[in-house]
């Protein structure tokens, strides 16, 4: 079966990469960035329809990561459509065009915007808050159209906060940073906000299942474990690992801010008999061995 990695050179993508290289998929990766792959890698700009059919043609599954971020949406909030929004309608075409049978697709927990109830299912009313969570959900319904208008199988994974070797922004990094250089750490309320951790390595095997059954497709399905630790936990696990002490500066509760986020991961069980296992403690330490080495 062959399957090309769109977005391969982001954190997710060098993850997959590793993680599905020695199965018997037939990979290849995909970026507007060249990187040094295991796999036959090509350029590509999904904002350019010709682009896209170039590079999927022939395959079986296209995996679709490629996304311009949520930090950067605030500050270019056009070209954050452009990308994520145009981006995914030019793969979504190119795959029907070219007869791909199924397109797996990377959303994110944080469209659900304000929370009604926690843990929060895929079937939770969205109202994003941000410029890239409307791109997200709008990602969503075009691949849901897409199905209902031309047969063109998806699966969308809802990642909640995943985290490990390669990625460059979000609280794990940060946190190893002012730990190993002695920086005070800001925590916001209190640091009692919870929510959901997922160790990258954890989601390899679900992409692998997603990719290979036919029968796992057009849904919704939320990527967490299930289980949350709050902020402030995360900060003392990741103290204790590294052997810091840490400074913790308590700021004021930021606006908006939600308290409990934690990820209802019945279908995920249902669909594929289990949850990402690697405990916090244990994604931490070999994340940090990871920023230790390579970081």
């Amino acid at each position: 079966m062959k399957v090309v990695i769109l977005g391969a050179a982001g954190f997710v993508g060098r993850n997959l990469l590793a993680g599905l290289h020695d199965t018997d998929l037939t990979i290849s990766s995909a970026d507007i960035a060249d990187m040094n792959s295991n796999v036959t890698h090509n350029r590509v700009d999904i904002t350019n329809l010709d682009s896209v059919k170039r590079v999927i043609e022939g395959t079986d599954v296209v995996v679709h990561l490629a996304v311009h971020q949520l930090m950067a949406s605030f500050k270019d909030i056009l070209m954050n459509a452009n990308v994520n929004i145009m981006g995914t309608l030019n793969i979504l075409e190119a795959a029907r065009l070219t007869n791909v049978k199924k397109l797996i697709f990377t959303s994110a927990s944080s469209i659900v915007g304000t929370i009604n109830r926690s843990p929060v299912d895929e079937k939770h009313p969205c109202i994003p808050k941000t410029p890239y969570g409307v791109t997200k959900l709008a990602a969503e319904h075009y691949l849901r159209l897409y199905q209902e208008l031309y047969n063109l199988d998806y699966l969308t994974f809802r990642f909640f906060n995943i985290y490990g070797p390669y990625q460059a922004e979000g609280l794990i990094p940060l946190l190893y940073k002012k730990l190993t250089s002695n920086q005070p750490i800001d925590v916001f309320g209190g640091g009692n906000q919870i929510r959901d951790y997922v160790f990258i390595k954890d989601i390899v095997p679900f992409f692998y299942k997603a990719i290979k059954e036919d029968s796992i497709r057009n849904m919704v399905v939320n990527l967490g474990t299930g289980a949350g630790r709050s902020v402030l936990e995360v900060v003392n696990i990741a103290s204790k690992i590294l052997g810091i002490k840490p400074t913790i500066n308590f700021k004021p509760r930021r606006d908006g801010e939600i308290d409990d986020y934690v990820a209802d991961v019945d279908r995920l069980k249902l669909l594929f008999g289990t949850v990402p296992s690697t405990t916090l403690e244990e994604g931490l330490q070999k994340t940090f061995n990871w920023l230790r080495s390579f970081g």
